[in-house]
C-alpha cells in the first residue's frame, strides 16, 4: 500500500483532498469546503449518494462534510484533544438537524482511527436526535480511498516527492491580508526605503547567487513599498502579525539553509517559495503581487538568506 503522508498537508490542502474523495463516493454535486454562518467549514451535498455506504444501497439527503486535520503524524482519534474537537461539534450538528440542514454527517481527519474510538464517536452521533447517519474516517480509510482511487493525490499535486520542502503558508497570508486590509486603503504615495538601501547587498546577493537582473526587479517593484511594511510590523497594535511574521520567517530561512544546494541562484527559491504559497492557498487571490513583495521584504531585512 502507498504511502500517503497527509500529516504534511496544510489544513486547506486536507480539505480539498476530503472534497475530491467524496466526490468519488458521493458525487460531483459535492461541494467545496466554505465557512457556515457559526464561522465552521463544511462542505455539503444533497441527493442520492454514488457508492456511500455502497452503490447498492446508498445513502439520500443532505449531507455535511467535516475535515478535521493535524501536523502530528502520531496523532490518533483517541487524543484528549481530538474528543475535545469532536464534543464541541455536537451543538453544531445538533442545530443543522433541526434546522433541516443535514441528514447525514461526515467526519474526516487524518489522526489514527481505533475501533474502540470509532464505537464511541458512532454512539455520540447517534444520540443526536433525527440525524439519520454519522461517520468517522481516519487516515487508513483515507489512504484506502485514495489507493482505490490513484488519481486524486496526483491530480491534486500532492506527488511532489521531488520538490525541494514543503512549507506553510498560512502565518505569511494571514500577514498579508492584514497588511492588505490596513495600509492599502491609504491613498499616500509609497516612499522609497532609504532604510534599506545601505545594506551592502552587493556582497550579501553575491554570497547567495542573486542575480543582477532579479535584484534590479526587487528594486523597482518591491523595494519602494518596504519602508510601508517595516511601519506596519512596527506598530505595536500588529503585535500579534508581527510574532507570526518572526516565526514565518524563521521557517522560511532554516527551510532554505537545509535545501539550499537542491536550487541554483536564490532567484530559484523566489520563484520557488512564491509558487508554494499562490498554489496552495487560494486565499492570496487579488493579492499575489504582495506575496512577491514581502519575500523579498524577508531578503532585504536580513530574515532569509546569508548575509555572510
Amino acid at each position: 500500500m502507498n504511502t500517503y503522508r497527509l500529516y504534511e498537508l496544510h489544513d486547506e490542502e486536507f480539505e480539498k483532498l476530503v472534497v475530491q474523495i467524496c466526490i468519488q463516493v458521493l458525487g460531483t454535486g459535492t461541494f467545496s469546503f466554505a465557512p457556515g454562518k457559526d464561522g465552521g467549514r463544511d462542505g455539503r451535498f444533497m441527493g442520492t449518494a454514488e457508492s456511500y455506504p455502497s452503490r447498492t444501497s446508498p445513502h439520500t439527503g443532505k449531507f455535511v462534510i467535516q475535515a478535521k486535520h493535524t501536523g502530528n503524524a502520531a496523532a490518533s482519534c483517541s487524543d484528549r484533544d481530538f474528543t475535545h474537537i469532536v464534543n464541541k461539534e455536537i451543538p453544531r450538528i445538533t442545530t443543522l438537524v433541526k434546522d433541516g440542514e443535514l441528514d447525514h454527517y461526515l467526519l474526516f481527519t487524518n489522526r489514527r482511527l481505533t475501533g474502540t474510538k470509532d464505537e464511541k464517536v458512532r454512539k455520540l452521533l447517534a444520540q443526536i436526535p433525527n440525524l439519520k447517519t454519522g461517520n468517522l474516517f481516519g487516515s487508513d480509510t483515507i489512504t484506502s480511498y485514495l489507493v482505490a482511487h490513484r488519481n486524486i493525490w496526483r491530480d491534486l499535486g500532492f506527488d511532489r516527492d521531488a520538490a525541494p520542502f514543503r512549507i506553510n503558508p498560512a502565518d505569511l497570508v494571514a500577514i498579508i491580508h492584514g497588511f492588505h486590509g490596513v495600509m492599502m486603503g491609504q491613498q499616500s504615495e509609497f516612499k522609497s526605503a532609504t532604510n534599506f538601501t545601505h545594506v551592502k547587498k552587493q556582497k550579501k546577493n553575491k554570497i547567495n547567487k542573486l542575480s543582477p537582473e532579479y535584484y534590479e526587479y526587487i528594486q523597482q517593484e518591491s523595494l519602494p513599498h518596504f519602508d510601508r511594511i517595516k511601519r506596519f510590523l512596527e506598530d505595536s497594535r500588529n503585535e500579534t502579525l508581527r510574532q507570526m511574521y518572526h516565526d514565518a520567517a524563521d521557517d522560511l530561512k532554516g527551510k532554505i539553509i537545509t535545501y539550499r544546494e537542491r536550487f541554483g541562484s536564490f532567484d530559484e527559491i523566489f520563484t520557488y517559495l512564491y509558487d508554494e504559497i499562490v498554489e496552495t492557498s487560494s486565499m492570496v487571490a487579488g493579492q499575489k503581487r504582495l506575496t512577491k513583495i514581502f519575500l523579498h521584504y524577508m531578503y532585504f531585512d536580513c530574515d532569509i538568506g546569508r548575509h555572510a
